[in-house]
């Protein structure tokens, strides 16, 4: 009986045991069940990326720099300009890529801008007459050139069909006169004026095939320095009537220009003109039959100065052929130089004139 007792004790603790645990088992089960589950907090990380500011742009052949594809492809236009006293302010040159300025007669001076991207320019001028070395110039870019008037030492040329042009001689329409100064200081033309001429002419608008820039640049976004221990802070060109000079701004690596003893300003945009680098090259004169017409020796060699970036260095210059050659300009190792981007201004200047050329600190 006692015996029976113990057994049903025995019985009775055990279910009470499994019991508790089965009730610990699935009170532990539900619970986890009913714990939400925790994810862990995803960060979303953005790139962040830098537009290329020339994206889509191409190298101009004229400056080096990045340009809009259709402004790089587009053909020059090099535009002859009035520069004595009477023709200033000059309108659009600001704009120019390229500049030349050599002497005419009575020892003035004609500037020649190159333009790639002029075609929304309003007033460009005062337009003046041609001298045959000026071709000479355009063709080194393969520019449409345009002038009012010309020498008759380069009529014939002219009318060779040697050259695409936009002047008196085909395209009057192409030019105005203002009332504000006297003739023949008065005659200007436009972006949409030239461009009008050149499609009534059907010329050729983009370059010819396999043309290269005249000059090399520095890559874009950086700069050169001359290995000289030459300074320039002023450079006195020596013309004797204008009387040109470029200062440099260090702060913006600029040369800026002042002619017949102000800054030279275009009346467009009120700025003084500027350029990255200055081509001196030395030439000799000479005078045509009528003992008046200047012509200017191109072909064969001479000398100069390479002016950029606040240095200067003594160069040479070549060309082989007058108004189809390229004029090379080289370093002293014989190699053709590297300009910095932007633009250039080239002033070629007789060698009786070389002792008023001038470079200071």
């Amino acid at each position: 009986m006692k015996r029976n007792k113990i057994i049903a004790i025995t019985i009775l603790v055990a279910v009470i045991i499994v019991g508790v645990i089965l009730a610990v088992v699935f009170g532990s089960a539900k619970k986890q069940t009913n714990t939400p589950t925790t994810t862990p907090e995803q960060t979303t990380v953005t790139e962040t990326t830098t537009a290329d500011p020339n994206a889509g742009k191409v190298i101009s052949k004229l400056t080096g720099e990045y340009v809009k594809k259709s402004i790089a492809n587009k053909r020059p236009v090099a535009l002859m300009y009035n520069n004595i006293i009477n023709a200033i302010p000059h309108s659009g040159l600001y704009n120019a890529d390229v500049c030349y300025e050599a002497p005419v007669e009575g020892s003035i001076t004609r500037i020649m801008g190159i333009f790639e991207n002029y075609s929304k320019l309003k007033k460009m001028g005062s337009v003046r007459s041609c001298r045959i070395y000026y071709c000479a110039f355009a063709n080194e870019w393969d520019a449409i050139y345009s002038h009012f008037g010309q020498s008759k030492y380069a009529l014939d040329y002219l009318k060779s069909g040697s050259i695409d042009k936009v002047g008196s001689l085909n395209a009057e329409s192409a030019f105005y006169r203002t009332s504000d100064r006297v003739a023949p200081h008065n005659c200007f033309t436009s972006g949409k004026g030239l461009d009008s001429a050149i499609k009534k002419f059907k010329y050729r608008t983009s370059y010819k095939k396999k043309y290269t820039s005249h000059f090399n640049f520095a890559k874009s976004g950086s700069k050169i320095a001359l290995d000289s221990k030459k300074t320039a802070k002023k450079v006195e060109i020596g013309y004797r009537i204008n009387h040109p000079y470029f200062v440099y701004n260090k702060k913006d690596g600029q040369y800026y220009r002042y002619q017949y003893n102000q800054k030279h300003i275009d009346d467009q945009n009120k700025k003084q003109l500027h350029c990255s680098n200055i081509i001196v090259q030395f030439v000799n004169y000479t005078l045509y039959p009528d003992n008046k017409s200047l012509d200017i020796t191109l072909t064969g060699k001479g000398s100069g100065w390479f002016i950029t970036n606040g240095k200067a260095e003594k160069i040479t210059w070549s060309k082989d052929k007058k108004m189809t050659g390229r004029t090379k300009y080289l370093d002293k190792n014989g190699k053709e130089i590297t300009l910095n981007t932007g633009k250039t201004w080239i002033c070629v200047v007789g060698n009786d004139d070389k002792a008023n050329f001038k470079i200071s600190k």
